[in-house]
């Protein structure tokens, strides 16, 4: 209860500060050996632990838009010995072109998934954040500390409400102040901000995608779903992010 007020406060405070328009640069980092499970284990050494991406969020007074600017998809050719050349094919951080209205809690997201675009319509993803009460400096902004945990991932997420828009990097906001940095699953995914830019946006910059199939979140998942069964199948039960010899 304690947390609900001061989160009710602090929104309240937030709507009294002046609009906040800018873009903020992070760098995705996600741990590709927790990813190597089973019989993919092997290739842990021949590989590099860590897959680092760039990404942009702008924002202006009621929208933002979150890119990723390099393909979320690779193969990667690893050599094993007596086998000859494999090449593993791994998903990397969501990816895509992420637009918010975050005024309205609408959203837009592109998404490439097996060489198809997709357009995911609907509401802002929400989550029931509990504020710890913890801080931390980031730079010159003082950061609040919240979490978030379902069935599939434990979140931390550290924020400053002396940037008071409720985002963040990609899916992650809702809270009162820009998040600055995300940790999922203690180190499996990390996402730092690396430069905030509080300046004006042209908002000709933030634009609504328009290329790819128009399916709603739960159209998108069953598609992912029915595919990667078909990919195990193929791989023999292995999975998604199996190898082939070449």
């Amino acid at each position: 209860m304690k947390n609900f007020f001061v989160l009710v406060l602090m929104l309240f405070a937030a709507s009294l500060t002046a609009q906040v328009t800018g873009e903020i640069i992070y760098e995705e980092t996600v741990d590709i050996h927790r990813r190597l499970t089973g019989d993919r284990a092997q290739f842990k050494e021949m590989m590099p632990q860590f897959r680092t991406d760039p990404m942009i969020l702008l924002f202006d007074d009621h929208q933002a838009v979150y890119r990723a600017p390099q393909k979320k998809e690779e193969d990667i050719d690893v050599e094993q010995e007596g086998r000859g050349r494999m090449r593993m094919r791994f998903m990397g951080p969501a990816g895509g072109i992420l637009w918010q209205n975050y005024a309205e809690s609408k959203s837009i997201e592109e998404r490439d998934f097996m060489d198809k675009k997709f357009l995911i319509k609907g509401e802002s993803q929400s989550y029931m954040w509990k504020l710890t009460g913890e801080s931390m400096q980031v730079g010159q902004y003082e950061c609040q500390k919240a979490t978030f945990e379902d069935s599939t991932q434990q979140v931390v997420a550290w924020f400053t409400p002396m940037i008071p828009v409720p985002l963040g990097p990609g899916e992650w906001g809702q809270l009162p102040g820009l998040i600055l940095h995300v940790d999922i699953n203690n180190g499996e995914r990390t996402i730092t901000a690396q430069e905030i830019n509080l300046k004006p946006i042209d908002s000709n910059l933030i634009e609504e995608p328009q290329k790819g199939k128009e399916v709603t979140g739960a159209e998108f998942r069953e598609i992912v779903r029915v595919k990667m069964e078909e990919m195990r199948a193929q791989n023999g039960g292995r999975g998604p992010g199996g190898w082939r010899q070449n």
